[in-house]
């Protein structure tokens, strides 16, 4: 008898999962509510669920926990949160609560021309005439519809105007397809005209300018996906250097030119599966891109590719510990380039770098990146999720100060990278043509508009010691 019951309650069991594994649910109603300023068509844009749409019931969890990413993702709130309301048998309705940021931010420019901190205060001995200062107006969703428009004037090193405007698609009905344009002049009377023992080399000659350019860019978008998105961009631009930067450098230019025009094309496909763009712990990125330079028959010419890979993982027992892994590699031709364009094949620009090499620069036409690193979060800290606040402070919490996170990692890391060069062979820069390799830890601040504060203590492969500032993510 107990045999036969034990089959009958197996039976059950398997036919109730199988039907549990069977049941869809139905959207009928999409509700937003906190969207002041953006258009409630953005919001739906990135959602992969719809009225109408059903999904398996037993994938409800992280189906609605994708949709909520994916509107956190498009930078517009502090918070968003995704809940059920009035399920009925097979059918329920989605309710969905943003928090939005303050996007119209005027604010003072304040920055270091060189490439980050430590090199402005080793290599320049933090001499504030490198400071570039002025006025930023970066006016996002500038519409409602995640555009953003900016201006930008300052003054300082250099003079410099930066005008642009970007909107991510301007086709209503197919929301696939955006566009952007940009201006920007520069003039300057300290250039770095050479790189010298592995290192930038700047000039200065009084009050003459040393360099002026005007640069005028375009791009197109076409997202046919929610994570994939192609870049179609063109650009044209105008530089004069100095009679001194010419004797100084004859390569700057290459063949001794004083004069630099260009017509720019390029092309970029990007798949980003990342959990959390601002500071992913889950997913993964990729990218290829191809630039072209002169178009085949101008006098500048370079064409480059590049590619990149990024996969993050999360602990499942153990949440606050995660994982970061990037491989990156970019290839250019002719071997004859002009000096001016080594930021965009060398490395030592951006997060291009090997950490533990921030005061060096690595010069040449091809280069190999690897970087790992290994997070725990020591805490994830909000006001408008302390409860000793909820009776006492009600005015803060109806306020954006509440929703602004801070959450603190613990990092270590390892990178490798090695340049190839067999054209700027002079100067005694040693770092090239081989293999560098830099390790350490960091602390990992991340807060406002996700922005990103990174404190590391980094060894490279000649035990040169030493703490760096950044304020980007490094993977």
């Amino acid at each position: 008898m107990r045999k036969w019951l034990l089959i009958v309650c197996l039976f059950t069991y398997n036919w109730s999962l199988s039907q549990s594994e069977n049941t869809y649910l139905k959207i009928r109603n999409i509700s937003i509510n906190g969207n002041k300023k953006t258009k409630e068509h953005v919001i739906h844009r990135e959602m992969t669920l719809h009225e109408g749409d059903a999904f398996p019931a037993q994938k409800m969890d992280s189906i609605l926990l994708q949709q909520r990413l994916n509107i956190f993702n498009l930078g517009l709130f502090n918070e968003v949160t995704v809940n059920i309301k009035n399920w009925e048998e097979d059918s329920l309705d989605l309710h969905i609560q943003v928090h939005e940021r303050w996007m119209i931010i005027p604010v003072p420019i304040v920055k270091f021309v060189d490439r980050n901190i430590t090199e402005w205060w080793k290599n320049y001995n933090h001499n504030f005439k490198r400071l570039q200062y002025g006025a930023l107006l970066n006016w996002g969703n500038f519409t409602g519809r995640n555009d953003v428009l900016q201006l930008g004037i300052s003054f300082g090193f250099a003079q410099r105007l930066d005008v642009g405007y970007s909107i991510p698609y301007f086709n209503i009905r197919k929301e696939k397809v955006g566009m952007s344009v940009a201006f920007s002049m520069l003039r300057t009377r300290r250039i770095a005209y050479n790189t010298v023992d592995d290192k930038l080399a700047f000039m200065y000659y009084g009050g003459s300018w040393q360099q002026k350019k005007i640069e005028l860019s375009t791009q197109v978008s076409y997202r046919n996906a929610i994570h994939n998105i192609h870049y179609f961009n063109a650009s044209y631009g105008y530089t004069t250097i100095s009679d001194s930067v010419k004797h100084i450098n004859p390569e700057y230019f290459l063949d001794g030119k004083q004069k630099q025009h260009y017509f720019r094309i390029g092309y970029t496909f990007v798949a980003d599966h990342r959990n959390i763009r601002s500071y992913p712990t889950q997913g993964w990125y990729v990218s290829t891109k191809f630039t072209n330079y002169g178009l085949g028959f101008m006098k500048t010419r370079m064409t480059s590719i590049g590619f990149q890979f990024s996969k993050y993982n999360q602990w499942k027992k153990y949440p606050r510990f995660s994982t970061a892994t990037m491989i990156q590699w970019n290839f250019s031709w002719p071997r004859k380039q002009p000096y001016n364009l080594q930021y965009i094949k060398s490395l030592g620009y951006d997060e291009n770098i090997v950490r533990g090499y921030e005061l060096n620069v690595l010069d040449g036409q091809h280069f190999l990146l690897f970087k790992n690193e290994y997070r725990f979060r020591v805490f994830s800290f909000q006001l408008n999720k302390m409860k000793k606040l909820k009776s006492k402070s009600a005015a803060i919490l109806k306020s954006s100060l509440a929703y602004l996170p801070l959450n603190l990692y613990i990092t270590a890391y390892f990178d490798a990278g090695y340049v190839w060069d067999t054209y700027f062979t002079d100067n005694n820069n040693q770092y090239k043509n081989k293999w560098q390799f830099g390790y350490g830890v960091g602390l990992n601040f991340v807060t406002f508009n996700s922005k990103l504060l990174r404190i590391e203590y980094s060894v490279n492969r000649y035990l040169k010691k030493g703490v760096y500032l950044h304020f980007t993510q490094p993977i």
